[in-house]
């Protein structure tokens, strides 16, 4: 009985050590699920928060962070990692009063300007296609704060998922930063994303250079709010040659950035330079292409704010919202000379909040092309774009919105074609 005694005292003793080890660890170290996030970069510049949520996705110099609460992130157990899964739902009710040749967001451009219906007929159209899903992550290295940012939406070009009602996802943004060094797949460095206004549409105002691509950026921190920067990004020559013809590239587009920043709002300047070619049967040539883009915001008011820019150049339109993609870089001339065509414009937009749930926004844009010889009569000639709405999130993460968009198109010959849009938006975002 002495022994059965004494063995039960045993292992009384080291239950009970086992349980003060126990409470001294829960005491010293945290969970892994509250302890604390390391500490990252404010940025100095905090962009007005939009509905597409285009600021989130910026490369920013030092990787600092535009939110300092670092809202929705979490640590990876066992790991110094921080991520966030975020994004939103959306869904769009878009009304013309005319035919636009685009039904899911509103490109000047495409109005139809020949037909004998171009301007009869109206047409309604819903889609759920700005909805997006995103990834970020970040840490801390020995040589500077690291970030890894994955976006996409459903955007994607697919006949079938548009004829069957369904969607096809496309990658926005897929790039890594590392210190002051970014590479892979995102915004144009020749933009500025923060400078964009806050519309339901999804194209917004059509001089605003806008250009998701692959490149690489540095950038150099001078002090607390100037900075410069190079990239060097994937180049894609959109040259009309009029017959089986084709443009080529023969180095990266060049970009150089200045920007500036405070408080009250941020100012940015780029500058591109590319080598455009075409081959067409025995017809070679090449040119330079160049322009400038200057944009910012400015806070006037408590949380109201304008925002604008202006652009100018030859052999740009890739970069340019509303006419990239049209061949508008440069044009083949009769002789085979490769001509390049200059493209100029500028929008102005301010924000006013109503009250802390409730603001509006409006754009003015215009947006124009030197005439060249080369292009038939009904190449682009201007365009405008204005739009006014009001949006309101009555609570949490619901925003509701209406907004009223109205397209003038001009072309070489004179022709003209105009649209006035009605759309009706409602958005959820996953972390707000």
């Amino acid at each position: 009985m002495r022994t059965i005694r004494e063995l039960q005292e045993r292992v009384n003793a080291l239950e009970q050590q086992q349980k003060a080890a126990a409470a001294q660890q829960a005491t010293s170290t945290p969970p892994l699920a509250v302890a604390p996030l390391p500490p990252t970069e404010r940025a100095t510049f905090i962009p007005a928060q939009t509905l597409k949520d285009n600021e989130t996705a910026a490369v920013r110099v030092d990787n600092a962070t535009i939110d300092p609460e670092l809202k929705g992130f979490f640590r990876i157990p066992g790991t110094d990692t921080i991520m966030k899964f975020g994004g939103y739902a959306k869904l769009d009710f878009i009304y013309d009063t005319k035919p636009m040749g685009t039904y899911d967001y509103f490109i000047t451009s495409a109005l139809p300007t020949s037909g004998s219906d171009r301007q009869r007929g109206t047409q309604f159209t819903a889609h759920a296609k700005q909805t997006r899903l995103n990834m970020d992550i970040r840490r801390d290295t020995e040589v500077g704060k690291a970030r890894m940012f994955v976006e996409g939406d459903f955007f994607g070009d697919a006949s079938w998922a548009y004829n069957s009602g369904s969607y096809q996802m496309r990658l926005r943004h897929a790039y890594g930063q590392l210190g002051n060094i970014a590479a892979g797949y995102g915004f144009s460095a020749f933009m500025d994303n923060d400078a964009l206004p806050d519309t339901l549409d999804f194209e917004g105002p059509g001089s605003a250079p806008y250009l998701l691509t692959a490149g690489a950026r540095y950038t150099w921190k001078i002090n607390k709010a100037f900075s410069l920067g190079v990239a060097a990004e994937r180049p894609n020559a959109e040259v009309t040659t009029g017959d089986s013809g084709y443009g080529r590239s023969t180095m990266p587009d060049l970009v150089a950035i200045g920007r500036y920043e405070t408080d009250a709002g941020h100012l940015q300047t780029s500058a591109l330079l590319r080598r455009l070619a075409y081959r067409s049967g025995g017809s070679r040539d090449n040119a330079w292409g160049y322009g400038l883009n200057m944009a910012g915001t400015y806070t006037t008011f408590g949380k109201d704010y304008l925002a604008g820019g202006a652009v100018w150049g030859k052999g740009i339109s890739r970069y340019v919202s509303d006419i990239s993609g049209l061949g508008l870089d440069a044009v083949a001339k009769a002789n085979g000379q490769l001509d390049t065509l200059t493209a100029y414009g500028g929008y102005f937009a301010y924000t006013h909040y109503w009250n802390p749930k409730l603001r509006s926004t409006g754009v003015l844009n215009y947006l124009g092309m030197d005439r060249s010889n080369a292009l038939g009569g009904g190449a682009f000639k201007n365009s405008q774009y204005y739009s006014l709405n009001v949006i309101w999130n009555p609570w949490g993460s619901l925003n509701v919105g209406a907004e009223v968009l109205y397209g003038r198109l001009k072309t070489l010959d004179g022709r003209t074609a105009n649209d006035t849009r009605v759309q009706f938006s409602l958005q959820y975002d996953f972390v707000r």
